[in-house]
């Protein structure tokens, strides 16, 4: 890719960012107890409208170091042409067309304004390539990793947006800041949740029609064994339980389990929860109201299938509800604590070889067994 190429692609994703990036959004919990979804994320619609919120929540606190900028590439590194022009083009020539490119990007794209006090901690420019990654690419709608599309403030790495790779749909903090750890997951950066209210969320559902398959995918550290948390989440805001979730510790689990949520009706497995990394993995393959959700999902934690069983709590019936007024979709919700490397969705139930192509990636980047 030429000089002149790579900056105008970097102009245009900037230009897009700029279109909803002007602020952080609020997003509040439902009240325990209303029916089953007890400490879910809510409020995503007047809150979390999109990438439009205003700027807000504490400032968070953890043991974050400078080696999240330090470590790094920055902008320039990331726009740097490596490549040379073939033919007979003179380097006169090539330099005035990269001179020329800059000046236009200049101009024409203005630069991406993060919120205040809020920076971003790395280059936003370029995306992650998923082939590059060694993820599947087809059917991938978002990907948040904590290495990329952060903006945070410099002092303390509160975070105050997290970038999706995919679409650049921004997700915006909710109440208290979560921070980012430089060193965490498989020696990786990673989004530390630790406060009541401390989610990420946007409006909508990725794109995603009411009745799609889909998959979630999260790499997670838990620091506490016991508490509920919403590594990712997509629901409608103000129901009792109109939500899906991987959901530590879901309601009126067992205790110290591993589990998953579909719409009123919570799922312990067997798996008892630890704070050593895990890949999560929870297909669903129709979203078709009355369909009995054991028929309709799969979940595995490493590669390993999990055995579901449902927990008293929820007002389901154990079959799939409407989905289509589901209004938002968050990461790290429920006011647990734990470490979030990456988390991804994709508009597809992955098939059994695109499952053991992405558990065997992730586990091989974060030094999973």
């Amino acid at each position: 890719m030429t000089s002149r190429a790579r900056t105008v692609r970097l102009g245009f994703i900037l230009a897009s960012l700029l279109s909803g990036a002007l602020g952080c959004g609020h997003h509040s919990s439902p009240d325990a107890g209303a029916g089953g979804k007890d400490g879910s994320a809510d409020g995503a619609t007047g809150g979390a409208a999109g990438a439009t919120g205003g700027s807000g929540g504490d400032t968070g606190t953890g043991g974050t170091t400078d080696a999240a900028v330090d470590s790094i590439p920055d902008a320039s590194d990331a726009t740097t042409d490596t490549s040379t022009d073939a033919g007979d083009a003179s380097s006169d020539v090539s330099s005035d067309a990269s001179s020329d490119a800059s000046s236009d990007a200049s101009s024409d794209a203005p630069a991406y304004d993060a919120p205040v006090g809020c920076a971003p901690t790395r280059a936003l420019s370029p995306a992650l390539d998923p082939t590059t990654e060694g993820i599947p690419a087809t059917g991938l709608v978002m990907w948040l990793r904590a290495d990329s599309g952060l903006v945070a403030t410099p002092d303390t790495k509160a975070v105050c947006q997290w970038i999706d790779q995919v679409h650049q749909t921004i997700f915006n903090t909710t109440g208290a800041r979560p921070t980012l750890d430089a060193v965490s997951v498989g020696g990786k950066p990673a989004v530390h949740f630790s406060a009541t209210g401390a989610a990420l969320s946007t409006s909508g559902v990725v794109g995603l029609a009411a009745t799609s398959p889909r998959t979630y995918v999260v790499v997670q550290a838990l620091v506490s064994t016991t508490s509920r948390f919403n590594a990712l989440e997509q629901g409608q805001s103000g129901t009792p339980g109109t939500y899906l979730s991987v959901d530590t510790n879901t309601f009126q689990t067992v205790g110290s389990r591993e589990g998953v949520y579909a719409t009123n009706n919570a799922y312990d497995s067997a798996l008892a929860t630890s704070t050593v990394p895990r890949v999560h993995v929870y297909s669903i393959t129709t979203m078709t109201p009355g369909t009995p959700v054991l028929s309709a999902i799969d979940y595995r934690v490493n590669g390993a299938p999990q055995t579901l069983t449902r927990t008293p709590g929820g007002l389901g019936n154990g079959n799939l509800e409407d989905f289509s007024n589901a209004n938002f979709t968050a990461v790290g919700g429920a006011g647990g604590d734990a470490e979030l490397a990456e988390v991804l969705i994709y508009d597809h139930a992955l098939s059994s070889t695109e499952k053991t192509t992405l558990e065997a990636a992730l586990k091989t980047r974060y030094g999973i067994p």
